[in-house]
C-alpha cells in the first residue's frame, strides 16, 4: 500500500492587513456620507429659519401699511378721558398709534369697523397691539401680537402738506394750538417713512402716502347714498300699497 503525501491546506480568510485596509476604507465612505448629509440637514434648518423670518418681515411690513394706509381721522380717549389723535407718536410706550378703518368683521359681531392699533419697538422686538374698542376704559382689553425679532432700528417721520419733514406728529405747532380737554382736529400728514433696520435683511425704508380727501366732500357722498337709500325704500312702499289696492277687495 503505497502512502500518499500530505496535502498542505492553504490558509482561508483575511490577513490583518486586509481587515485595516477595508475597515480604513469603510470608515472614509461612512465619514463622506456623514458630512453630506450633515450638509443637506443644516441647509435646510438656514433655509426654515431665513424663510420663517423672512415670512415675519413681510407680515409686518403688510400689517403696517394697512394701518397707515387705511388711517382716519377718529381721535380716541384714553384711560383717563383725555383725547389722543387718530395718528399721534407723542405716546411714550408706543413708537406709533393709529386709528384705522376696513377692519374686517366675518362673525357678525356688535363692533365698529375701526381699530386703534399701536406699533411698539423695544430695542430688540417689533410688535403691535389693538384695542377691540376705540375709547379706552378702566380694564385693559387690548391684546399684543409679536410680529418681528432681530430688529435693530424702527423710526418713522412723517411729510406734512408743504412737504416738510418731522420727527414727530402732530407737529409742535400743532400741539401749541390744541385747548385742553378739547376734541384734536389736527390734519393727517401727507405721507410717512418707514426706516426698520434688521440684523439679517439690512436697511429697510418704505414711504406711505396717506388718504387725501376732503372730509366735507366725504360726508356729502355719503348723505347722497343715504338719501338715495331712503328713496328707494319709499319708492318700494309705494309699489306695495299700489299692488295692494289693485287686488280684488283691497279698497275694501
Amino acid at each position: 500500500m503505497q502512502l500518499q503525501p500530505p496535502v498542505c491546506l492553504r490558509q482561508q480568510g483575511f490577513t490583518l492587513m486586509e481587515v485595516l485596509i477595508a475597515v480604513t476604507i469603510t470608515a472614509v465612505i461612512g465619514l463622506g456620507v456623514w458630512q453630506v448629509v450633515n450638509g443637506v440637514v443644516n441647509s435646510r434648518d438656514r433655509v426654515n429659519e431665513l424663510a420663517e423670518q423672512f415670512d415675519g418681515l413681510q407680515k409686518a411690513m403688510l400689517l403696517l401699511e394697512r394701518d397707515i394706509t387705511q388711517v382716519v381721522n377718529r381721535p380716541v380717549r384714553d384711560v383717563y378721558g383725555d383725547f389722543s389723535p387718530a395718528l399721534t407718536t407723542r405716546d411714550d410706550a408706543f413708537a406709533l398709534m393709529i386709528t384705522r378703518q376696513g377692519w374686517r368683521n366675518p362673525l357678525g359681531l356688535r363692533r365698529s369697523g375701526l381699530q386703534r392699533s399701536a406699533w411698539e419697538f423695544t430695542g430688540r422686538e417689533l410688535r403691535r397691539r389693538y384695542w377691540p374698542v376705540l375709547d379706552e376704559g378702566q380694564e385693559d382689553s387690548s391684546r399684543d401680537l409679536l410680529l418681528l425679532e432681530n430688529v435693530t432700528e424702527f423710526e418713522i417721520r412723517f411729510i406734512d402738506a408743504d412737504g416738510n419733514r418731522h420727527e414727530q406728529w402732530p407737529d409742535d405747532e400743532a400741539l401749541a394750538g390744541l385747548s385742553p380737554g378739547a376734541r384734536p382736529d389736527i390734519a393727517l400728514p401727507r405721507g410717512m417713512e418707514v426706516t426698520l433696520e434688521h440684523e439679517r435683511f439690512g436697511e429697510l425704508v418704505r414711504t406711505f402716502t396717506l388718504p387725501d380727501f376732503d372730509p366735507q366732500q366725504a360726508q356729502g357722498v355719503i348723505n347722497q347714498q343715504l338719501e338715495a337709500a331712503e328713496s328707494d325704500t319709499d319708492e318700494e312702499e309705494e309699489e306695495a300699497e299700489e299692488q295692494a289696492t289693485a287686488q280684488p277687495g283691497g279698497g275694501s
